[in-house]
């Protein structure tokens, strides 16, 4: 029997087109152009070779027991390195590994909300924060952006009562690519409500492209002690099925995630902290040529987008997603049907909220020839439409 508590659930929105061609695909046989996906989709993209080497070494010499909950010591120490490096003095025991970012998510939502605390999150979003936040039973509400890039301030300082209890944040961001610019206004009004912690979501960190910069609010002396940071292998180490990354956070709030950890999947493989550990040895020109790697297809994609007469986007800062805008009075999810019949697997932008509809996420990690047609595809239907 179906409790309130779970009365909400459903599965991941952001995964609706890949759960609708997956079917497709093996019933009927028909093949897609996947820009639907979250993931790197090339096979040009690998990890680096030394984590490959870490989990055979791991393996062959029986490194395949438990380890600490909170993380191998070794690997706390190189992100808190890692951490110090970004512009966040950080030591070991600020550090919790975590199997994936989406864990250090659930168990942010977890450990700081109770029903009728408020939380503000982004609008769009990511769609797992707001499940979190539904599961326990708080208030949610939705930040307004003057632009892609600027939060505003005014309207958060109006969203913030003394209910309020998070603030959640992502840069670059997901769906649309796109950094948050203004950290200093936002510094500035959470500074006058001292009571509010920030969960800082900065998964794409490592994926930023020239002459961008990444920017945390954990930077800002006075907020590093109210601000969890949430990252993680995935995307800056192409490591999405690793399933490992970790949360940054002051050392008394970190127990709490070390607690969860412990009481909930006893720890992250150790397998995969020994390849996590060794790929924060890869050499510089690893990250080089992902990022350049990543932005030669932005640019494909960007292109290709920007030439069509009825769609408006904006090319990506990082992160490796686009977030075309549709015509006024387009459906987007009639509009990803659409596309699907023409071979071409893209997102709803209102799988994201309400602030995505009307747009459609694609991801440009594709093969050059198959980005390329695929893109072409979709502005082709979507021009002929006006």
């Amino acid at each position: 029997m179906e409790t309130t508590r779970l009365a909400h659930f459903e599965l991941p929105p952001q995964w609706s087109t890949m759960r609708k061609t997956e079917k497709i695909e093996r019933e009927l046989g028909k093949k897609f152009i996947h820009m639907e996906k979250g993931d790197y989709i090339s096979p040009e993209f690998k990890p680096p070779e030394e984590a490959i080497e870490a989990v055979r070494d791991s393996v062959k010499s029986g490194k395949v027991r438990y380890s600490p909950g909170p993380g191998i010591p070794e690997l706390r120490e190189a992100l808190a390195v890692e951490m110090s490096s970004r512009g966040r003095d950080t030591k070991a025991e600020e550090i919790i590994v975590t199997p994936g970012a989406k864990f250090a998510i659930a168990a942010s939502f977890l450990l700081f909300l109770d029903a009728g605390d408020e939380v503000i999150m982004p609008d769009p979003g990511y769609p797992p924060d707001e499940f979190w936040a539904r599961y326990q039973k708080a208030v949610i509400k939705y930040l307004r952006f003057e632009d892609p890039r600027r939060v505003d301030v005014e309207h958060m300082d109006r969203l913030i009562t003394p209910k309020t209890k998070l603030v959640v944040f992502n840069t670059p961001q997901r769906p649309n690519g796109q950094l948050i610019e203004n950290t200093a206004e936002i510094a500035e009004v959470l500074l006058r409500h001292p009571h509010v912690t920030i969960v800082s979501d900065e998964i794409f960190a490592r994926v930023v492209f020239e002459p961008f910069k990444h920017q945390s609010l954990s930077y800002y002396t006075e907020l590093r002690d109210r601000t969890v940071v949430i990252d993680t292998f995935s995307k800056g180490f192409v490591m999405t099925g690793f399933r490992i990354g970790w949360v940054t956070a002051p050392e008394h709030i970190a127990k709490n995630y070390d607690i969860l950890v412990q009481n909930s999947c006893t720890n992250v493989s150790t397998i995969i902290q020994k390849a996590a550990l060794a790929a924060l040895t890869a050499p510089e020109s690893y990250s080089k040529e992902l990022i350049r790697t990543l932005q030669r297809k932005r640019d494909i994609a960007w292109n290709i987008l920007s030439a069509s007469k009825s769609l408006r986007t904006e090319n990506a800062q990082g992160a490796f997603y686009l977030l075309p805008k549709l015509p006024h009075g387009l459906d987007d999810e009639k509009i990803v049907d659409l596309l699907l019949d023409h071979g071409v697997a893209v997102v709803p932008g209102s799988a994201f909220g309400a602030g995505g509809a009307g747009h459609i996420r694609l991801t440009f990690s594709l093969e050059d020839e198959a980005l390329a047609e695929g893109v072409q595809r979709l502005v082709d239907v979507i021009d002929g439409r006006q």
